[in-house]
């Protein structure tokens, strides 16, 4: 066989390179061949051999993270109230002047700030929508002096407190941390402290702008409300501060976020629920109980006003019950459950003839003494 014979033959790739007689192609063919296995033993060799440290981590001189991908957090699971336990909040939250405002929390799923810095002319009874285009935020109040360090020195703290801490004994959110060297904070004490207090500011993404759907039960009681305020207003007089916000205080000003948490856990006592997030018992809850009650996805993604819908789905927590219905329906649908068989009746007895009635209706001594009486 020639080397154009090999060329053209379909079983090139598996003849031997001293088939071929041609004594000048014989040596460049062999070394060809060798070249080629020992360069697919280094390939496979490479593929068998991890790759080393130094490959994988950028010998950088700040580089500390060690290998293995991004670092990870945790998210904390959602915890949202169920049909039952979202009743009694609501039971309980009825004995306040504060209860529409848990409504729209618990039953709209909105946000704190968006809940809080609503107001009346983003209200449309007619077309029945809330439009949350606004939010009441706290922000953290700067300096404007030169000397910030100076302006806060009362207020350092460098140490950290003791174990049996009695000065932060009524803190809710425990001891303060000590103060960095050089602190900058406590701009609250600063005469010309700026950029700080209750504020409102734009919801966090534009589709969180999006308008509400009211549920028609909740018009009423807006309504109602909404009569109690001006009330209010009335007799506060001049104290009223006008802010045209659907939730206030006594005198117009607008609900401090910290009093509306401190107020969320003392309804969760009152209504024998366990502890969790002001978050659970609002967003997460209004999510859960509307796929409870069969909404689809997309839905529910468009009343919480969410971007992605993976968002939603970490929102929405599964039950279950809601689980082994579905497992029953499925098993359902590829194992019917045996129809009952039907309960069996007793077969009626067939009525004996006239002529059998009549001959066994006496005994066989009645009979005799019969015949002997006609004869």
């Amino acid at each position: 066989m020639g080397l154009h014979d090999a060329r053209s033959s379909p079983l090139v790739s598996v003849v031997s390179p001293y088939a071929i007689t041609s004594e000048r192609a014989r040596p460049a063919l062999g070394k060809l061949v060798c070249t080629t296995r020992e360069r697919d033993a280094s390939c496979a060799a490479r593929r068998r051999t991890p790759l080393n440290e130094t490959d994988r981590v950028p010998p950088f001189a700040t580089q500390t993270r060690p290998p293995g991908g991004p670092p990870t957090v945790d998210e904390t699971e959602a915890n949202p109230f169920t049909t039952e336990e979202a009743k009694a909040f609501l039971k309980a939250a009825a004995k306040r002047p504060t209860f529409m405002r848990w409504c729209v929390g618990v039953g709209m799923g909105f946000r704190q700030g968006e809940t809080l810095g609503l107001r009346w002319p983003y209200v449309d009874f007619d077309s029945e929508l809330f439009r949350p285009e606004w939010q009441l935020q706290r922000l953290t109040w700067r300096h404007s002096c030169e000397a910030s360090h100076t302006c806060g020195a009362k207020f350092h703290r460098f140490e950290p407190c003791p174990p049996d801490c009695r000065t932060h004994k009524g803190y809710k959110r425990g001891c303060p941390k000590p103060c960095p060297q050089g602190c900058t904070r406590h701009a609250r004490a600063c005469p010309d402290r700026k950029g700080g207090g209750l504020v409102f500011t734009r919801p966090k993404t534009k589709k969180s702008r999006n308008a509400v759907p009211i549920p028609p039960p909740f018009i009423p009681y807006l309504r109602e409300h909404q009569a109690q305020q001006q009330e209010a207003r009335a007799a506060a007089g001049d104290a009223w501060e006008e802010t045209k916000l659907v939730f206030t205080r006594p005198d117009g000003r607008p609900l401090d976020p910290r009093q509306d948490w401190e107020e969320f856990k003392e309804l969760l006592a009152e209504a024998g629920i366990d502890d969790r997030r002001l978050y659970d018992g609002s967003r997460n809850t209004a999510g859960t109980i509307r796929n409870e009650l069969g909404v689809d996805m997309p839905t529910i993604m468009e009343i919480l006003r969410h971007t992605q819908i993976s968002q939603t789905r970490r929102y929405v927590k599964g039950r279950s019950h809601l689980s082994k219905d579905a497992m029953r329906r499925m098993g359902d649908t590829f194992m019917p459950r045996p129809e009952p068989a039907p309960e069996s009746q007793p077969e009626p007895r067939p009525e004996p003839s006239v002529e059998t009635r009549i001959e066994t209706t006496d005994s066989r001594a009645a009979r005799a003494q019969r015949r002997r009486r006609i004869r």
